[in-house]
């Protein structure tokens, strides 16, 4: 099966890396919209301009399914249109955290706005909008992370469990940890079990962003630990 998968930038790559770890057998297409990043900030008719530019696009490439791989458009997944199948990453968490008292959540402005995660976790939420981290960690710019991070964790640090509600953030996990010392969930633990029974076919990769510059490729290179020739420009904006 042939598989795009989306979002803003580079943290849907942690999602990606995921799904290539656990089911190897299928082709990746994956498109990050660095040109617009971050989502976080954006209205719902701009994620809907871009998410239609994004999804013609893989349709020329002939996808049979697209993984919405950021919390933010997974958190508006009502408004998005697509010829081809969607798979959220957030209400594959339906019923598997209410085992727990509290919950806090780390993640955008925009998916923090929409309840999202009310919707499909029954605990107490402790909610905590970060919108300094995504470009934070597009730019891989670190210097002030740590009283950042601090800021945020303070504001969710009783909390009995805390989900990253953004892909980028498992990409500072080491940050937050320093923080925070109980159990942390990321989002691509819970997609997963979706592709479990999708036929398979022969690996292969391809990456496009709309945007590309030295930052990006580092980026690419560290979180997928490839050969950055693989990186190709999405010409779609």
């Amino acid at each position: 099966m042939c598989i795009g998968v989306i979002d803003s930038g580079i943290g849907g790559l942690t999602v990606l890396k995921s799904l290539i770890k656990n089911y190897p057998n299928h082709e990746y297409i994956y498109f990050g919209d660095t040109l617009h990043i971050p989502y976080g900030e954006k209205n719902i008719n701009e994620l809907k301009y871009y998410t239609d530019k994004i999804f013609k696009f893989l349709e020329s490439k002939q996808v049979d399914l697209i993984i919405i791989a950021c919390g933010t458009l997974s958190s508006n997944i009502e408004y998005l249109k697509s010829n081809i199948p969607l798979i959220d990453i957030i209400s594959p968490l339906k019923n598997k955290l209410d085992n727990y008292h509290s919950v806090g959540i780390m993640a955008t402005p925009l998916s923090i706005k929409t309840n999202a995660f009310q919707k499909y976790i029954k605990s107490k939420l402790n909610l905590v909008s970060c919108p300094l981290l995504v470009p934070l960690i597009e730019n891989r710019d670190y210097q002030n992370m740590d009283n950042i991070i601090e800021e945020y964790i303070n504001k969710i640090k009783d909390s009995e469990v805390i989900l990253l509600g953004c892909t980028h953030y498992p990409l500072i996990i080491d940050y937050i940890k320093k923080y925070y010392d109980k159990k942390i969930f990321t989002l691509d633990e819970f997609i997963l079990p979706k592709l479990k029974n999708l036929k398979e076919t022969k690996y292969n990769l391809q990456l496009y962003f709309s945007k590309i510059d030295e930052n990006l490729r580092k980026n690419v290179a560290n979180i997928l630990n490839i050969d950055d020739n693989l990186i190709k420009f999405g010409d779609v904006f």
